[in-house]
């Protein structure tokens, strides 16, 4: 419990709020920042780390931890955050296309309930179950069938326009043949005096409802979201 309250503090101080993205491979000349999908690889130049500290079921710990990686830039969709009112949960930058979303649950990670994810660890991802879970909250979506679209007030961050995604695309989410979606975290810094320095090193595993493998991995620089 130390561990996640010193981590939520750090964070608070140090990146609330807070987007290091560069929208550039850690190797341009050899990108790996990105997932392979039979045999093509899809990238995704930019990450977010985001923390539910609300505590909605009262247990005294996150909620959620999630992982975001794309191609495009994202921000909090909360009206406390700036956005308009007609914002999703979460808002986008117009180039969206490639998007992978893990969400780590202290209920599929026991360790969770005493430490934020950490160094060295692997993680099981929000899991398809037929009844209980039928719609979970990791997914990973390749060439987006649908676009971002303006809101009803146009919202821009540092001079980029972000706006709600007009579908879901289900096209590779999890189903009856997927098998448990794991995250394995191989380093992460979150450098309290220059944020900018934050980075995070992650591979990832993924299997969707027909069956079909995407594996993945990221290195660079991240975002910060508070939910």
């Amino acid at each position: 419990m130390k561990t996640i309250k010193t981590l939520l503090l750090l964070l608070a101080i140090s990146i609330f709020s807070c987007d290091n993205n560069d929208d550039a491979q850690t190797d341009p000349a050899n990108p790996t920042d990105g997932f392979t999908h039979n045999g093509t690889f899809y990238e995704t130049p930019n990450a977010y780390f985001e923390i539910d500290e609300d505590d909605d079921n009262g247990d005294g710990i996150p909620d959620h931890y999630n992982f975001f990686f794309l191609d495009a830039r994202m921000a909090d969709g909360d009206v406390s955050a700036g956005a308009p009112v007609d914002a999703n949960e979460y808002v986008f930058s117009f180039s969206l296309s490639n998007f992978v979303f893990f969400s780590l649950r202290p209920d599929n990670n026991s360790s969770l309930g005493n430490s934020a994810p950490t160094a060295g660890n692997t993680y099981n991802g929000d899991t398809f179950h037929t009844t209980l879970n039928p719609t979970p909250d990791t997914v990973i979506v390749e060439d987006y069938i649908g676009s971002v679209q303006s809101l009803s007030t146009p919202y821009f961050i540092n001079g980029l326009e972000y706006g709600n995604p007009t579908i879901d695309d289900s096209t590779n989410m999890q189903g009856s043949l997927s098998s448990t979606p794991t995250l394995t975290i191989n380093a992460i810094n979150i450098d309290s005096s220059n944020p900018s320095l934050s980075t995070i090193d992650v591979d990832y595993f993924y299997v969707n409802a027909v069956g079909e493998t995407f594996t993945g991995h990221y290195e660079g620089t991240l975002g910060v979201i508070f939910d």
